[in-house]
């Protein structure tokens, strides 16, 4: 009798059909489903952990196979992290194709707030009068060689 029902599951469970409909029940269900967790859990789960244990859970229901999505998972860290984050040291993007939106967010509250925007144009019009100036200088001293 038990090995009749483990002889089921196994059918089941060796299923890709089986796999997909979970699959989109997962999704479906996550939209409408809602987990109770206090702001310092979910910003825990957002900020550290949470996008690696999504990235390996989709890659773990993708391949069956864990030694595989721990190696995607990795993979997908070290190029999300490191090789394509502005801010990383490690960097390809070339510097002309980077955004760095969240440099105004001076605060870090996710929010370009009316102040923030404020410094922003500040710096940018003392970048302006600076480039200026040298441009005068760099011209006189042209004109000057040229005498």
């Amino acid at each position: 009798m038990i090995s009749k029902v483990g002889e089921l599951f196994k059918g089941v469970n060796n299923s890709k059909f089986f796999a997909g409909i979970v699959m989109i029940m997962l999704n479906i269900g996550s939209k409408y489903v809602t987990i109770e967790l206090s702001k310092s859990q979910e910003q825990y789960l957002r900020n550290s952990i949470g996008r690696q244990i999504l990235i390996f859970a989709i890659s773990w229901m993708g391949t069956r196979d864990i030694i595989t999505a721990l190696i995607i998972t990795g993979v997908f860290h070290i190029l999300t992290m490191h090789l394509f984050h502005e801010q990383s040291p490690y960097c390809i993007i070339p510097v002309k194709m980077r955004t760095y939106e969240d440099i105004l967010d001076l605060d870090g509250d996710g929010v370009v707030s009316e102040e923030e925007l404020k410094k922003a144009k500040e710096l940018l019009s003392k970048a302006s009068v600076q480039e200026k100036s040298r441009k005068q200088i760099q011209a006189i001293n042209v004109f000057k060689e040229k005498l």
